[in-house]
């Protein structure tokens, strides 16, 4: 009884281990290698979370009805941080290659989805996108980035810094925050 069980024991390991390594071979799967450089495969329709009402809202509401725009002027030199109530952005002096007019754009509020411009810009350093949780209905959260190539949403993952996630951006495009998990 004894050598049978060691030799059961045995087999379903070595059988749960082949299960594993064909798993992980697969093309996207959390261990397999990438094999152009990306990472895994992204969300078509992610659960995005909710922003809270707040008595400031109103002086950031656009005549679009639920579109919310801030705009503000970022010195190259300096750098800067432009708010909307919601979320902001870091900008660290020597980011930008020039002085440039950032807008922040929530299209599908009170989803915390934003769009940021100008669209494409690129970055010398890494500017810090910033989502304060009390603002919403989740306690933590995961920054998103919309990839027009493919028409998902990627996770490019954030930090929690306290009660607040944030993310480190090189470009601008639209970017959302979804609940861990």
């Amino acid at each position: 009884m004894s050598g049978q069980s060691t030799i059961r024991k045995f087999l379903i390991t070595i059988t749960f281990l082949s299960v594993l390594a064909a798993y992980g071979c697969g093309e996207y799967t959390p261990v397999s290698p990438s094999q152009d450089g990306t990472t895994m495969p992204g969300v078509e329709n992610p659960l995005f979370v909710r922003l809270l009402s707040t008595p400031e809202e109103s002086s950031y509401m656009s005549t679009a009805g639920s579109s919310m725009i801030t705009e503000k002027m970022i010195s190259a030199e300096d750098g800067g941080i432009i708010d909307n109530g919601y979320f902001s952005l870091y900008f660290p002096p020597g980011a930008l290659d020039e002085d440039t007019m950032i807008s922040i754009e929530m299209p599908e509020y009170p989803s915390a989805m934003v769009r940021l411009e100008p669209h494409g810009i690129q970055f010398n350093k890494d500017v810090i996108l910033s989502l304060e949780m009390d603002k919403t209905d989740a306690a933590d959260s995961r920054v998103l980035w919309f990839n027009e190539e493919t028409g998902i949403w990627e996770d490019i993952g954030g930090y929690m810094d306290g009660s607040i996630v944030k993310a480190g951006l090189q470009h601008f495009s639209q970017y959302a925050s979804s609940p861990n998990g």
